[in-house]
């Protein structure tokens, strides 16, 4: 072996372990995002426009057996957030593991959140992942969140007291997928904002067309803000997910009409690495 092939197979092999130790340390690297989630053109335009109508701390993709964030961190996060401005739910966007067989790993993560969320008075709703499809119902009862999975939650606005509806739909997996039908408001409600918690933000593609009531916003998660970012979104051609094709990869978009919120999540599959996309938990200031 020559002494120039030598030195290109060392310098390959420390820029690789270079780049496995830049993933392992920035999927530790947990950032609070803050976004506010405007549905309507003058919704700010209020007596009051640094109140919100809700305040919602979100996470999703825990897959507990690659998150390398502890609770304890979320924990504090949301003591924090709730004594500085509030919270009005806390919500879980789907994936708890990365399957049937090792979804007890994420059981004392959540119920951990949701005995804090018990103790501050804190509705804590979830909807369930693509990972989660195959777990038995029965497991996924022991969870202390409210499943939403095809229901509907009818918070108080802040501003106005009027209803804003928060509904979830299930995600099927990938296998034979099919796309949940988002539960009907209950006739005679009066709602002045329909929010969507789906897992999978390819549902806005999907929708029925003649849906007999007006989505206005839908929170997701699913797409980890591809996890190991790579040049030409290389990552993104061995998934089947329809919206990174279209450059819709994590942040606010909107699509056919409706404010579609997507977060980069906690957690990772198959490997506790990102690169380019730092793991996350969001403050969504809603304002209807």
């Amino acid at each position: 072996m020559t002494t120039v092939l030598l030195t290109i197979i060392l310098c390959i092999m420390c820029i690789g372990l270079g780049v496995l130790w830049w993933g392992l340390i920035e999927a530790c690297c947990l950032k609070v995002a803050r976004d506010r989630l405007i549905i309507n053109a003058d919704s700010s335009d209020v007596t009051d426009p640094d109140t919100p109508d809700l305040r919602i701390f979100y996470f999703c993709d825990l897959h507990k057996e690659c998150c390398p964030i502890p609770v304890r961190r979320i924990l504090k996060i949301i003591r924090a957030e709730n004594e500085n401005g509030g919270l009005d739910a806390v919500v879980f966007g789907g994936d708890i593991s990365n399957g049937k067989k090792t979804a007890v790993k994420g059981f004392d993560y959540l119920n951990a959140i949701g005995e804090e969320c018990r103790r501050l008075h804190i509705p804590y709703m979830a909807v369930t992942g693509n990972h989660d499809a195959t777990v038995p119902p029965d497991e996924l009862g022991c969870f202390v969140f409210d499943n939403m999975d095809g229901c509907i939650k009818y918070l108080k606005s802040r501003r106005d007291g009027r209803y804003i509806a928060v509904a979830g739909v299930p995600d099927s997996g990938r296998k034979e997928r099919v796309w949940a039908v988002p539960p009907t408001p209950q006739a005679g409600i009066d709602y002045k904002a329909y929010v969507l918690l789906s897992h999978n933000p390819d549902l806005v593609l999907h929708l029925p067309p003649d849906l007999p009531f007006k989505i206005d916003c839908m929170i997701s998660g699913h797409i980890h803000g591809g996890q190991i970012r790579t040049p030409f979104g290389l990552e993104f051609d061995i998934r089947h997910d329809e919206l990174p094709h279209m450059n819709v990869i994590a942040g606010l978009h909107e699509l056919n009409g409706i404010k579609v919120f997507i977060s980069k999540g906690l957690g990772c599959v198959m490997l506790p690495l990102r690169i380019g996309a730092r793991p996350e938990v969001n403050v969504i200031e809603l304002y209807a």
